[in-house]
């Protein structure tokens, strides 16, 4: 087995078990939150927001220490330990605190969520994306392992809910011994570099640098009105879904089941979408990621059968792969790619948490007073209206540009 050989297979089974463990927790979290903690969508809207800002809060942060220690696997090492916490801490920690102190228990459980299953999730896709430059091999065929694995959580995901409501953050833990495992006993190895000077003298002025120009904000305005809407709209959705049944726990079972088939797909469009990305750009794969999840949103609103809403629920298996590859590709064509952590947390994961930070409480108190189809109506609008602005102010793609820091190269 050759070294890239290996590297692609440590690394896909590590972020496979990784994602296991996040489906566990995170595709029945609003649900959980519902359901079994009895909270009104406004005091879900809290509960996400604060997460939101939480993550906000350590993303930048992360981002900066994981491009400045590069390829070391400190971070990952992190994400799995407390990955291992997660039964312990719903069950003795979170729940009780929430039942008896809402504000109090949101706090704690956000400074968790968002470390676990937010922040560091961001760090661990840019590490392996990074790994996958060196490593010559393309890093959505890594990524589909992640989707793979989140599907086959997620598709016992309404069945572990219905049997007890901490069962899922007891498979969460249970499955994080995996990727310690890899970690500890298989390893990913770095490959050797040829040039490690300008990696090493990474300095905080140039991530100021890269922030002060034009096409970072312009990004930020893409991701902030399309993707962050797309983002408020899917934390409620399987609450919504399971509402269209006249059984709530059978419509936890089929969203369960669906959430598994519609990651199932988008592992194969993992697959595929390099070589779509490739074809058609990386702006225009941007703007048609974009569009699929505006068709998305008006879809809900304008439908209410479980059939059909199942149908759109498939169409994120075709967006998520296009805008992961795509905002990728963007980083690494207009910025430093020594930078491609910090700009993949600070321009997507940053600006996304930000503005869902700010609107999941307030669609949240809708969706109270509206339900959900007048506001997803709303939230349809709002992305749309982003979106084509977005294909004026996003940059076209080239091979060279003089406005961003000169790229470092590596083998």
């Amino acid at each position: 087995m050759t070294f890239s050989q290996r590297n692609y297979w440590a690394s896909s089974a590590y972020l496979f078990t990784l994602f296991c463990g996040y489906a566990f927790v995170y595709s029945m979290y609003a649900i959980w939150l519902s359901q079994t903690v009895e909270l009104s969508g406004k005091q879900i809207g809290i509960i996400f927001s604060a997460n939101s800002i939480a993550a906000i809060c350590i993303q930048p942060l992360l981002g900066f220490v994981q491009d400045k220690i590069h390829t070391k696997q400190y971070l990952l090492w992190i994400n799995a330990l407390f990955l291992l916490g997660t039964g312990p801490f719903f069950s003795f920690v979170y729940q009780p605190l929430i039942s008896t102190n809402f504000y109090l228990g949101t706090l704690v459980g956000a400074a968790y969520v968002a470390l676990v299953f937010l922040a560091m999730a961001g760090v661990v896709e840019t590490y392996l994306e990074r790994l996958s430059r060196y490593s010559n091999f393309e890093y959505g065929k890594v990524r589909l392992w992640g989707s793979l694995g989140w599907a086959s959580a997620a598709l016992f995901g309404g069945i572990l809910i219905n049997a007890g409501s901490e069962t899922i953050f007891w498979a969460a833990s249970i499955v994080s011994f995996v990727p310690i495992f890899i970690l500890l006993v298989v390893q990913i190895k770095v490959p050797i570099k040829t040039d490690t000077t300008s990696e090493n003298s990474l300095q905080i002025s140039e991530v100021i640098k890269v922030l002060k120009m034009r096409r970072f904000y312009n990004l930020a305005i893409f991701v902030l009105g399309v993707a962050t809407i797309y983002t408020v709209y899917d934390q409620q959705f399987p609450v919504f879904y399971a509402s269209l049944f006249d059984n709530v726990r059978q419509g936890n079972e089929m969203y369960g089941y669906l959430n598994s088939l519609q990651i199932f797909l988008e592992a194969g469009g993992f697959l595929i979408a390099p070589f779509v990305v490739n074809k058609i750009g990386v702006k225009t794969g941007l703007i048609l990621a974009g569009a699929i999840m505006f068709i998305r949103i008006f879809a809900s609103a304008s439908f209410d059968n479980e059939i059909i809403l199942s149908v759109i629920k498939l169409l994120h298996a075709a967006e998520l792969p296009i805008l992961m590859v795509s905002i990728f590709k963007y980083i690494n064509m207009h910025f430093d790619n020594r930078l491609s952590s910090t700009l993949y947390l600070i321009g997507f994961m940053f600006v996304m948490q930000l503005g869902a930070g700010i609107l999941a409480p307030i669609f949240g108190a809708l969706y109270d007073v509206y339900s959900f189809q007048p506001v997803y109506f709303i939230m349809s609008g709002i992305a749309l209206l982003f979106l084509l602005l977005s294909c004026f102010l996003l940059e076209k793609d080239i091979l060279q540009h003089s406005e961003s820091i000169p790229s470092a190269q590596y083998n």
